[in-house]
């Protein structure tokens, strides 16, 4: 277990040094001639510290059902090792298409909405493709 994890953040720091479509806020795809598939986002979670286990249990949640939306293939919360109120989330979507439903869906609204006044600092989501 202790090796897929330096495995995983690996292959996350990777994709964000060498992903291209780097989006800083609120994602906003950029508009092209077809988008990249499958479609990795990834979302950096700032919780305040005294709300590091209510957001924690959030964002836990949040996995479990995105993991059952249609379009999903990988969902994963992780935590900042030295800095446990620092979370990330990694999500892999069959497309981006399959993206922009999974947030419109009230699920995700529902999720935003509840963690909002637990951040430190708003969502960062940045949008990747796999480098070819």
């Amino acid at each position: 277990m202790r090796l897929i994890r330096p495995a995983v953040i690996l292959l996350i720091c990777a994709a964000l040094v060498f992903g291209g479509g780097v989006l800083t806020g609120r994602l906003r795809a950029q508009q092209s001639v077809s988008s990249p598939t499958p479609y990795y986002v990834i979302t950096f979670v700032d919780l305040i510290p005294p709300n590091k286990d209510q957001g924690v249990a959030l964002l836990k949640q949040y996995v479990d059902t995105t993991r059952k939306e249609p379009g999903n293939q990988t969902a994963l919360a992780l935590t900042q090792i030295n800095r446990p109120n620092h979370l990330f989330l990694y999500e892999v979507w069959q497309n981006e298409d399959a993206f922009t439903k999974h947030e419109s869906d009230a699920a995700t609204r529902d999720f935003r909405t509840k963690i909002q006044p637990m951040l430190g600092a708003p969502f960062d989501q940045r949008a990747h493709s796999k480098l070819e």
